[in-house]
């Protein structure tokens, strides 16, 4: 890789333009995407195209000649038609989606269970469908495991649930589901029961449902986790629920001696939850000698959260940094390989496929390993069977340089002081890992890897550091909305100058997590970022990044 210093003429306007708003270089438009627009023409005046960018008109760079070659055509040049590959990171079923994932511990492999989203007009939806892994990038489809009935049944719909093992049998509690039912002043969820010989072939026991207890919202009754509470002798299931007159949602606690039977306890104690609606897709499992919670919040936040304990019984206390990752990485649950604890939750699709739309519901499965620290709380790390697919370093090939930017091989420095500094390297392939260590000054405002930079008038969307507010955060917005100034995702992180913090981003087709300093995580989906340029830039100071990589499978 060779670096240029200096500025450089034509250097496309809009680029500039908009990467120094969302380097908050311009006023109001803080938290913007950047906008890849037309090349300047030979005056110096941007390209007549349908997305003008933000307000305030646009900005021109200038310095040393201009290259001979028109950095549009360049990077047509560069670009090949985008092929996907299969998702094998992130995976997914060979038609439709996956929602809320159910892992089950068997042995050597984890039997994945999650909402099937079809999105079809059938009258019912979200049955339960299988799928297994040993090593979290092979998987194997089993299809269909429990059906949703037929009208008039409480599990017209499906919602998530949780499968323990009793003697030779396994043992199903999921959510059913009738959104009709209330006008017919029936609850509209339920908990329900299934059991199985193979986890395979499983029978309903419709006379095991049951419903909210009196106290309890009946319309709000859902996720059902079971788990062998071993110093009681007894299983405990914990439901997702609402009681009546309190604000924010409960894990309702339910015991029992034959796993048909259920009787209501009070909720468990919970640290700061009073603010979530509904604490959903509620998990137990054991590290050591900790205990752990994980709920997903029900909100626009959409986030997964975790308490610790040393006891089952309770207080579950808030950790400092209790997020893993954002709302790209809803409803996680836990699955386990040997002495290995891994998080399953799903990357949403947006409307109609476009960055700007609003979120869908479900989309790929994506996977996290966690990590218990010396102090006992969790952080996540790339999962160590997905950082060994890649082991063939690829060449990092610069199509355009930004502002005021130098170094060599493997190892950049993006100046940001006066404008906005970045490098912009050719099309990203279908699936990836970029590695590296960034180091910041106390002046930078962010810095962080752009996505989607094409020839065309088109937006760019980010991944950035945000040291100001001890933050991680992506954005996507179309060109008449630039001024938001709420993240589109975000997870909190204690960020400190003249550190170094090192980095992996993991990309298969239009999905990607990026990790930093194996503590949290940041998962989202990016249509424009499969096929084209890519590229890391800085604003407000100067970021230095060492050892810069980008490594492909080998196979």
């Amino acid at each position: 890789m060779t670096i240029t210093s200096a500025f450089k003429k034509n250097l496309w306007i809009s680029l500039c333009a908009i990467l120094i708003t969302v380097a908050g270089c311009s006023g109001g438009n803080k938290g913007a995407a950047p906008d890849i627009s037309a090349p300047a023409d030979s005056a110096g005046a941007a390209s007549s195209g349908t997305d003008s960018g933000p307000a305030g008109g646009s900005q021109s760079t200038t310095g040393s000649a201009a290259p001979s070659t028109n950095p549009a055509t360049a990077l047509q040049a560069s670009e090949q038609p985008f092929v996907r590959v299969p998702d094998r990171i992130f995976w997914k079923p060979p038609e439709g989606w996956v929602g809320d994932v159910m892992p089950f511990n068997n042995g050597k492999q984890i039997e994945l269970y999650y909402l099937q989203d079809w999105r079809n007009d059938a009258p019912g939806f979200h049955p339960i469908f299988q799928v297994t892994t040993s090593n979290l990038i092979d998987y194997t489809y089993k299809a269909e495991a429990i059906p949703f009935s037929e009208a008039g049944k409480q599990d017209l719909a499906i919602g998530t649930g949780s499968v323990i093992k009793a003697g030779d049998t396994y043992h199903f509690y999921y959510t059913g589901h009738n959104w009709m039912f209330p006008d017919e002043n029936k609850p509209k969820e339920a908990v329900m029961h299934a059991v199985s010989k193979d986890l395979k072939n499983w029978k309903k026991v419709p006379e095991d449902t049951f419903y909210a207890p009196e106290g309890y919202e009946r319309d709000d009754f859902r996720d059902p986790f079971v788990i062998w509470n071993e110093e009681k002798q007894e299983y405990w299931m914990l439901v997702s629920a609402r009681q009546k007159g309190v604000s924010g949602g409960v894990l309702a606690l339910f015991t029992s001696k034959d796993m048909s039977h259920w009787k209501y306890r009070e909720p468990l104690k919970i640290e700061d939850t009073d603010n979530y609606f509904m604490l959903e897709c509620a998990d137990l499992f054991k590290i050591g000698d900790t205990w752990y919670m994980v709920f997903s919040e029900f909100s626009d936040k959409g986030a997964t959260h975790y308490r610790m304990s040393k006891s089952l019984n309770g207080p579950w206390k808030k950790p400092a940094q209790d997020l893993f990752d954002g709302k790209g990485f809803y409803a996680a649950k836990t699955g386990a390989l040997g002495n290995r604890t891994f998080l399953f939750g799903w990357v949403p699709t947006r409307q109609n496929e476009k960055d700007y739309m609003k979120w869908d519901w479900a989309g790929n499965m994506a996977s996290h390993e966690l990590i218990q620290n010396p102090d006992k709380t969790l952080a996540v790390k790339v999962p160590d069977e997905v950082g060994k697919l890649f082991s063939l370093e690829a060449p990092l090939k610069e199509v355009k340089t930004l502002g005021e930017a130098s170094g060599s091989e493997g190892s950049i420095q993006l100046q940001g002081k006066n404008g906005l500094a970045g490098l912009v390297f050719e099309q990203l392939p279908a699936t990836a890992k970029i590695t590296g260590t960034v180091t910041f000054d106390a002046d930078v405002k962010h810095t962080g890897i752009v996505f989607g930079a094409g020839d065309q008038p088109e937006k760019a969307y980010g991944i950035r550091l945000e040291p100001g507010e001890n933050r991680v955060r992506y954005d996507a917005a179309p060109g008449d909305a630039l001024g938001s100034l709420n993240p589109d995702i975000q997870v909190p992180i204690e960020l400190t100058a003249n550190t170094p913090y090192s980095f992996t981003l993991i990309v298969e087709n239009d999905v990607c997590t990026f990790y930093i300093q194996d503590s949290v995580a940041l998962t989202t989906r990016i249509y424009k970022m499969p096929g084209k340029s890519w590229g890391w830039y800085s604003g407000g100071g100067l970021t230095t990044v060492k050892d810069l990589k980008m490594l492909l499978p080998s196979s």
